[in-house]
C-alpha cells in the first residue's frame, strides 16, 4: 500500500483530483529556481564594482541615458548601441527613466527571467507528459543549465530569448492565438534570430505524416495560427530588414576567410581545420553547444528515443500526448535555420545561435520524460512481485529512485563556483 501511494504521488498522471500534487511540484520547482536566482544575486552584488562579463560590452553605452554626451566619437559605444534590439533598448531606457542604473538593472533582471523560464518549462512538460514530477525535473535541470552558463545572467539580448521563446512554445501548445502572437513579437523585439525558428515551427504544424507520405493539415486552426504567427513575424522583422547600419553590411564569407581573426587562436574564431570542429563543436560555427549536457544528468535525455520503443516495459508512455511532436518540430526548424545561416554566412548572424537554446530545451524536456518513465517502471516492477524472482524489489526501487532524485537535486553542490555567471 505504501509503495502504491508513493508511486501515485511520483508518477501518476494528473486528473481533476491532482491539484494539490501539481501545486506541490510546481512550488518545489519555483523554490529551487528562487534559490539559484538568489545565489546569482549574491554574486552580482558581492562588490559594487562587479560587472557581468558580456554586460560590459552590451550595457556600458547605456550610461548615455543619463548623460547623452558620454563616449563622444566612440565607435565601439556607437556600434553596440546601433545593434541593440529595439525592445531591449526600450526596457533599459524605461528603467533608467525611473532612476535605475543599467548596470544595477542588469543584475536584477536575471532573477525575474529565471522564474519566468521555470513557469513555462514546467507547464510545457505537463502538456507533453501530464505528470507533475516530470515538470519538476524539467524545471530543475533547465535552471541548473541556465545558471551554469552566463546567457541569462548576462542580461544581454540573448537572456530574454529564454523566457519569451518558452512562452511561445507554451502558448502554441495551448492554442492561445493572441498570446502566441505576443510571444513572437517579444522574441523579435529582443532576439530576432529566433523568430525564424518560431516561423519554421508554425509551418511544420501544417505538415504531417500519414499512410506513408507527407500531407497538409486539414485543420483550419493550424492555418490560422500559421497565418497570424507569420504575419507577426513579418512585421516585427521588417524594421530590421529595412534598416541599414552606419557601420556597413555584415562581413562576407570570402572576406572573413582572408582574416586571421576568424581562425583558431584569433579573436573571433569561426573557421576550423577539422570538419568536426567546424560543423559540430565550434563555438560559433558548430551545431552543438559545449554546455549541452550541463548538468551531466541531462545525458539521460539521450535514452528517450530508446525507451519509447519499449511500451510494455514503460507503460507510462501511453500517457505521453501527441504534443511531443513539438520537440521534433523545434529540432527540425533549428537545424534548418542552422544550415541556412551557414549558407548565408554572417547575414543571419552566427549559425550556432539557432541551435543552442533549442537543443537545451529539447534535452531538458527529454531528460524529464525519460527519468519519469524509468522511475515509473521501477515502481511497476516493485509492485509486480509475483512476476519477478528478485527479492526486496520495493527497497531496490526506492533506493534507485532516491539516487536518481538525489543526483538531480545535489548536482550543483559538486560544481565549483556554482552558479557560473562570470561576474568580475
Amino acid at each position: 500500500m505504501l509503495m502504491t501511494n508513493i508511486h501515485d504521488f511520483l508518477t501518476a498522471p494528473i486528473d481533476k483530483k491532482s491539484r494539490k500534487r501539481v501545486i506541490f511540484w510546481f512550488s518545489l520547482s519555483m523554490t529551487f529556481a528562487t534559490i539559484y536566482a538568489f545565489m546569482t544575486l549574491k554574486k552580482a552584488f558581492a562588490s559594487g564594482l562587479s560587472v557581468q562579463d558580456d554586460a560590459r560590452q552590451h550595457i556600458f553605452w547605456m550610461q548615455r541615458f543619463f548623460n547623452p554626451d558620454l563616449f563622444p566619437d566612440d565607435l565601439i559605444a556607437d556600434y553596440f548601441q546601433s545593434v541593440a534590439p529595439g525592445g531591449y533598448t526600450l526596457l533599459y531606457k524605461s528603467a533608467a527613466t525611473i532612476g535605475i542604473n543599467p548596470f544595477i538593472f542588469a543584475k536584477i533582471i536575471p532573477f525575474i527571467l529565471g522564474l519566468i523560464c521555470t513557469y513555462y518549462i514546467f507547464q510545457i512538460c505537463l502538456e507533453i507528459l501530464p505528470v507533475p514530477m516530470a515538470g519538476f525535473i524539467a524545471a530543475l535541470v533547465m535552471n541548473q543549465a541556465i545558471w551554469m552558463k552566463d546567457d541569462v545572467a548576462s542580461a544581454t539580448p540573448r537572456a530574454f530569448v529564454y523566457p519569451f521563446f518558452l512562452a511561445f512554445l507554451y502558448y502554441l501548445l495551448r492554442g492561445s492565438l493572441v498570446r502566441m502572437g505576443i510571444a513572437i513579437a517579444l522574441v523579435g523585439l529582443f532576439y530576432p534570430q529566433y523568430v525564424f525558428i518560431a516561423s519554421g515551427m508554425l509551418i511544420l504544424q501544417l505538415i504531417y505524416w500519414k499512410n506513408g507520405r507527407f500531407q497538409l493539415s486539414s485543420e483550419k486552426r493550424n492555418f490560422l495560427f500559421c497565418g497570424v504567427g507569420l504575419s507577426t513575424a513579418f512585421f516585427v522583422l521588417l524594421p530590421y530588414a529595412l534598416s541599414s547600419s552606419e557601420f556597413g553590411p555584415a562581413i562576407s564569407r570570402e572576406m572573413a576567410m582572408e582574416l586571421r581573426e576568424f581562425y583558431p587562436n584569433g579573436r573571433s574564431t569561426f573557421f576550423h581545420v577539422h570538419p568536426k570542429d567546424f560543423w559540430l563543436t565550434g563555438k560559433r560555427s558548430g551545431m552543438f553547444p559545449k554546455s549541452l549536457f550541463t548538468p551531466a544528468t541531462q545525458c539521460a535525455g539521450l535514452l528517450l528515443p530508446f525507451l519509447l520503443t519499449f511500451k510494455s516495459a514503460f507503460p507510462l508512455i501511453r500517457n505521453i500526448t501527441n504534443r511531443i511532436w513539438l520537440l521534433v518540430h523545434l529540432l527540425l526548424s533549428s537545424l534548418a535555420m542552422f544550415f541556412i545561416a551557414h549558407a548565408l554566412l554572417f547575414r543571419l548572424h552566427l549559425p550556432s545561435r539557432y541551435t543552442g537554446l533549442s537543443f537545451r530545451i529539447i534535452i531538458a524536456l527529454a531528460t524529464a520524460i525519460a527519468l519519469t518513465l524509468i522511475i515509473d517502471a521501477l515502481f511497476n516492477w516493485a509492485e509486480n512481485r509475483q512476476k519477478s524472482p528478485v527479492k526486496f524489489q520495493g527497497i531496490i526501487s526506492l533506493v534507485l529512485t532516491g539516487l536518481i532524485m538525489a543526483s538531480l537535486v545535489l548536482y550543483p553542490a559538486f560544481v565549483k563556483g556554482f552558479p557560473l555567471v562570470k561576474y568580475k
